[in-house]
């Protein structure tokens, strides 16, 4: 008898949502409608880095998706918090998750591109901390390299919206963009920026999502 959803194969139960908790934060989970399983378990131990530095700050989370590192910032006494995403179906989810917490998050859809450009354009720089998350940028070698330009330039216009002193999250998911590539990509965002970087900390994926060894593909994630 099948009891739960992961039992299934073909067939979609009724219930297409579940409810999971991570670091003491309630997750509602759309696995059918959601963006690939519904949720990045990867990144469990990266929010909680975030979470350890937002004392205070005010956070941008750009590709929010459920909300994740925007919850966990607003756990670590962040004084403000906005959500991020070009998508609205997932700020609806990511909205979800934040009245099932009880969390005063606000939420912005549009792109991150365009967004941090008109705050550069306005000499904005209302954030102490933005996040950069966002979903590969290539999945072939043949697009490698504008790939690696387009996060040049995220990066490029987060140095830029941030304020002086300010703390930059940035990752990469895109296997084929190595670790030296998204370094040598930040460093060059930080030229164009004519800023200096201070590096408090870098890692990959959670334990859970171990590197084996001769498969490169499995050394996808760099924050």
């Amino acid at each position: 008898e099948n009891k739960g959803w992961y039992n299934y194969g073909s067939e979609i139960p009724d219930k297409t949502t579940t409810e999971i908790v991570g670091n003491d934060i309630k997750y509602i989970v759309d696995f059918e409608n959601g963006q690939k399983t519904g949720f990045f378990l990867d990144q469990k131990y990266n929010r909680l880095a975030v979470k350890d530095i937002c004392h205070g700050l005010t956070v941008l989370d750009c590709c929010t998706h459920t909300g994740s590192f925007a919850m966990n910032a607003y756990l670590g006494g962040a004084k403000r918090v906005v959500a991020l995403d070009v998508s609205a179906k997932a700020l609806e989810d990511a909205k979800k998750n934040f009245a099932l917490n009880n969390m005063n998050i606000e939420t912005k859809c549009g792109d991150m591109f365009e967004v941090l450009e008109e705050m550069v354009q306005s000499k904005q720089k209302e954030y102490d901390l933005i996040i950069l998350d966002p979903p590969a940028f290539t999945k072939n070698r043949s697009t490698i390299g504008s790939a690696m330009k387009g996060y040049e330039e995220l990066n490029y216009l987060a140095m830029k919206a941030l304020k002086r002193g300010g703390y930059l999250v940035t990752a990469s998911c895109s296997h084929f963009a190595s670790q030296e590539l998204f370094r040598e990509a930040i460093f060059k965002a930080a030229l164009k920026a004519n800023v200096n970087l201070k590096e408090i900390m870098s890692s990959g994926a959670s334990f859970d999502h171990p590197v084996l060894w001769g498969v490169g593909e499995t050394e996808y994630l760099h924050f």
